[in-house]
């Protein structure tokens, strides 16, 4: 039987209490950045296909010896691309929802 992992970086209850903050502070870019700098939200697309395909590599290619000497550094960057992916695909739909209904 598999003792359970502790909770890492944002699995943790502390990390999980960290997501409205950090929803709140994308929408406020979505907000007041991205009139003011257009090309920023291309860059944000781009940045997130970019860190899709590291963790799409990172899963798949980095296996063996490699996975089990730099386990715990690998595990970080992957939680890492996690949180800003889901971070920004959550804050994109509300930012579209919130201007669809009240423009």
């Amino acid at each position: 039987m598999q003792t359970p992992r502790p909770a890492f970086g944002f699995e943790s209850r502390a990390g999980q209490f960290t997501y409205p903050f950090l929803i709140s502070a994308m929408l406020l870019v979505h907000r007041h950045v991205y009139p003011a700098y257009p090309e920023w939200r291309t860059t944000e697309v781009y940045l997130s296909m970019g860190l899709l395909g590291l963790y799409i590599v990172m899963r798949k290619m980095i296996i063996g010896e490699t996975r089990d000497r730099w386990g715990q550094q690998i595990r970080m960057i992957e939680k890492i691309i996690e949180v800003y992916i889901g971070v920004s695909v959550v804050a994109s739909l509300i930012f579209a929802l919130i201007m669809s209904m009240f423009g």
